[in-house]
């Protein structure tokens, strides 16, 4: 089996991309035995409001499985993960989708290690956590689901939550505009069930590529993200092809006509969604690693944020804006927006053109609600720089307008039941004649270390 990463690209697993975290003091191992039921989660996402990075818990209760979690939780590890710049994060991602790489099979997977089918599959051997209060129950958050159109053949790369229902059954939300419920779709017109495969502790790239909306396969988009092509190898009990450097992988089949009560769980928008009547998988194969590691993210988490709506939307954002104003230099969908915030870095040349570019971000998606526009020099990255910039060069009465009635999401709470809204856009630039008189000041960056 060929495990060693390459040397021209330190990063092409879980494993190496922790090792980089690691390095830059991005990633905290905790030693202290914690509990899968909250205890994950309330650790997750106390570091992630902290601004301290991801955690590798080597000691779960009852299992003898580590988890990690928060490895995309921020810019800055989004950034380590690409081998970029945080400000050229979002030129990198959009990169992807000019030059695509397909992938390449291979007949080795670290998951070979260790296979369970039929009566041995377990869901109870994995460490699967309960993140928070609200949660119906332990949910595989993190996995990205692997599935193929049963007409054409191309595969797909896509988050569903997933709710632990037995040893071998979940429950699946499928969203409506997924690839995924058009196969299944298609699959339950014949009265058939549909394969998928689950894998778990995967190389950034891949979790990055599965939150796009790509008519492909997006494996590419993964290759073209790392600059070479992702392995794939057979599953056990399909002919689904899966990431073969994968830590863990869950195969199972879509019960064609089965629905059952699922949910709810912690959501992007910092609440819980309503239980709903969602498919069932029945799963066929559990394979891992001898010591594997398990990969999780926190609801309503900065980094479920991150590969849900900032990732997937910024590289859209920007040409929208820039469509409209080539001054517009950077655009920045913050995770602590829940995704319904933008935020616009230009440099204006005509005082109307904050407002235009506004405009521009709230129909790039209709999850965009709030859009501030900042000069550049306030860092769309640090909400403190935002937030100095409102408050010293707004005026509210010629500064912030409104778009009445206009369609937004539904999970949001301050939208009617089909998400329709107010939107709001501030223009917090500078005026042009007070630039002469008001410099932003700027202190040097210092290694703190060396005076503590």
């Amino acid at each position: 089996m060929s495990s060693a990463c390459p040397k021209e690209n330190g990063i092409c697993d879980l494993r190496s991309f922790l090792k980089v975290l690691e390095e830059q003091r991005q990633l905290h191992v905790i030693k202290k035995e914690v509990a899968l039921e909250y205890e994950i989660g309330d650790v997750l996402v106390a570091l992630e409001r902290k601004g301290l990075g991801a955690a590798l818990f080597e000691n779960v209760r009852g299992h003898n499985i580590p988890v990690v979690g928060g490895v995309l939780g921020s810019q800055e590890r989004i950034a380590l993960a690409l081998g970029c710049e945080k400000s050229e994060v979002v030129d990198r991602v959009a990169s992807c989708f000019e030059n695509p790489i397909p992938p390449v099979e291979v007949d080795w997977g670290y998951f070979d290690e260790v296979v369970a089918t039929g009566d041995e599959v377990d869901l109870g051997s994995l460490p699967i956590p309960r993140h928070a209060r609200g949660d119906a129950g332990p949910f595989i958050t993190a996995g990205v689901t692997v599935s193929k159109d049963p007409e054409t053949g191309v595969q797909n790369l896509s988050f569903q939550r997933m709710q632990v229902k037995g040893k071998n059954r979940l429950g699946i939300m499928i969203n409506e505009w997924r690839h995924l419920k058009g196969f299944l779709d298609k699959a339950e017109s014949r009265h058939e069930p549909l394969p998928i495969a689950v894998a778990i502790g995967v190389d950034p790239v891949i979790s990055i590529a599965a939150g796009f909306r790509y008519d492909g396969d997006e494996a590419e988009l993964a290759g073209a993200l790392r600059g070479k092509p992702l392995e794939v190898k057979k599953c056990f009990t399909s002919d689904i092809r899966v990431p073969s450097r994968t830590e863990i992988l869950i195969e199972g089949i879509i019960l064609p006509g089965e629905r059952e009560e699922e949910g709810p769980l912690a959501e992007f928008t910092g609440h819980y969604g309503e239980p709903w009547k969602n498919p069932v998988v029945k799963v066929t194969a559990i394979a891992r690693r001898k010591a594997p590691i398990y990969q999780t993210l926190a609801g309503a988490s900065y980094e479920h944020i991150n590969l849900g709506n900032v990732l997937p939307r910024e590289p859209l954002l920007k040409k929208f804006c820039t469509y409209v104003s080539k001054n517009v230099k950077a655009v920045h969908i913050p995770p602590y927006g829940s995704g319904f915030l933008a935020i616009i870095s230009m440099d204006k040349k005509n005082p109307g053109e904050p407002k235009n570019v506004a405009l521009a971000a709230m129909m790039t998606y209709v999850n965009i609600k709030h859009v501030i526009v900042v000069d550049p020099d306030v860092d769309i990255f640090d909400a403190g720089q935002v937030m100095w910039a409102l408050s010293t060069r707004v005026k509210p009465e010629r500064d912030v307008f409104y778009v009445p009635y206009a369609q937004g999401h539904e999970l949001d709470p301050s939208a009617d039941h089909r998400g329709v809204h107010t939107k709001v856009g501030i223009d917090a630039t500078l005026e042009d004649d007070l630039k002469a008189y008001y410099k932003k000041v700027v202190y040097q960056d210092v290694d703190i270390e060396k005076y503590l």
